[in-house]
């Protein structure tokens, strides 16, 4: 019996009682699948609870080594000593790798760790050269989050049409945000412990690369990002500049043909990296806190207010429309150009005290995102925003 795990460029494979020539080749499709898309990986084996194998499969082994002898970089067996010659003739024949026996597989994988060329990670932006380069990366995970306030299920129509192969929809709605109250905003966060369960069975890891694309500018993606990043802590996760629209734009591949994850296992503890209403009540009128609001200016002023019942905004706010993050061609500007546009806004304020805003938590961080790719990090984020704040009657409203 066989079982075979992969993780990210590392294959692991465990061997119980006999080693037939079946489990060979169900190890030999697999691994030759992994090589097709990763190129060169690990391999870890674990013999220790082999009890036999047939002289088909040592004759399969030699076969298959000669012929990916170049495919592998280092590979790491835990065994016991009755297995030494076996494995003297794989160290001859994988001339390219380096393969080393461990008795204990904790050892063996801190090896591997330890060797491991790491990948270049993305915590901000990720471009549409540098994700097609990396598109069959099983290392990476995709998110379409498009959305349509106005529209909800436009987002998972649009993604049954078509998405960036490999793509897992994400609801802006229902994934990226809980259940509403009526007095608590249009996108509270939602329950951390759902949100940290969903992400595993999206097959999103600790050591998983996430990338959020829309079709709205990125705002819908930058809350994506937001929430790993800053409320979960998971820092390789990025935005894809200039989001779906550049990508179709660009002929790169899509897809209607929608993936079929496998769980994986993400732990994290949420941060402390927003504020609440009642911190913002409580800041009115004294020094030490900013709040930046991401919305049109004339839903700012008060004027043409569609969405939410109350016009206007929140008493000492001033206005960052978050287009203003980005070009006529819908990518962010370059960081010169972003920090320009904030630091009239900021002035002389540590970052601590920046807070932004916008209806529902969504713009507002797209306004963080920005700041960050500036240069300009430690600002929070008001998730229940104007929607959150205009539902209770007794807060005060500027226009």
């Amino acid at each position: 019996m066989i079982t075979i795990q992969h993780e990210g460029g590392l294959i692991t494979a465990g061997i119980f009682g006999e080693f037939t020539v079946g489990d060979y080749r169900q190890f030999e499709r697999e691994v030759l699948e992994r090589l097709r898309v990763q190129g060169k990986v690990d391999l870890l084996v674990d013999l220790r609870d082999m009890q036999s194998y047939t002289l088909d499969v040592a004759w399969e082994d030699v076969k298959f080594v000669r012929e990916h002898a170049h495919d592998f970089r280092r590979v790491a067996v835990v065994s016991d000593d009755q297995w030494t010659v076996w494995l003297a003739w794989l160290t001859r024949l994988m001339v390219d790798a380096e393969v080393r026996v461990f008795d204990e597989e904790g050892i063996a994988r801190e090896w591997l760790d330890a060797a491991a060329v790491p990948q270049k990670s993305f915590t901000t932006l990720i471009s549409i050269a540098e994700l097609l380069a990396r598109l069959d990366d099983p290392g990476i995970v995709i998110f379409d989050c498009r959305h349509d306030l106005m529209k909800p299920d436009a987002g998972a129509a649009a993604y049954a049409k078509s998405h960036i192969p490999g793509a897992r929809f994400a609801s802006v709605d229902r994934d990226l945000a809980g259940p509403l109250t009526g007095r608590n905003g249009r996108h509270p966060l939602p329950d951390p412990t759902r949100f940290i369960d969903w992400l595993g069975s999206q097959g999103v890891s600790n050591s998983t690369q996430v990338v959020g694309y829309d079709s709205g500018g990125s705002m819908y993606a930058a809350r994506l990002w937001w929430m790993l990043q800053h409320w979960l802590g998971h820092e390789r996760v990025a935005v894809l500049d200039g989001g779906w629209d550049i990508w179709v734009r660009a002929g790169h591949p899509v897809t209607d043909v929608v993936p079929k994850p496998q769980r994986a296992t993400f732990t994290a503890q949420p941060r402390d990296v927003y504020v609440t209403a009642d911190q913002v009540l409580a800041h009115l009128g004294k020094p030490g806190m900013q709040v930046i609001d991401a919305r049109a200016a004339d839903r700012f002023r008060g004027h043409n207010e569609t969405i939410d019942p109350v016009g206007g905004h929140i008493p000492g706010a001033v206005n960052r429309v978050f287009r203003d993050n980005l070009d006529s061609f819908g990518f962010y500007k370059p960081p010169a150009e972003l920090r320009a546009g904030f630091e009239p806004l900021v002035g002389n304020r540590p970052m601590s005290e920046i807070v932004h805003q916008c209806g529902s938590g969504i713009t507002a961080a797209h306004n963080l995102l920005a700041m960050e790719i500036a240069g300009m990090k430690g600002s929070k984020l008001y998730p229940g925003s104007w929607s959150e704040w205009c539902a209770d009657p007794a807060r005060p409203i500027a226009t």
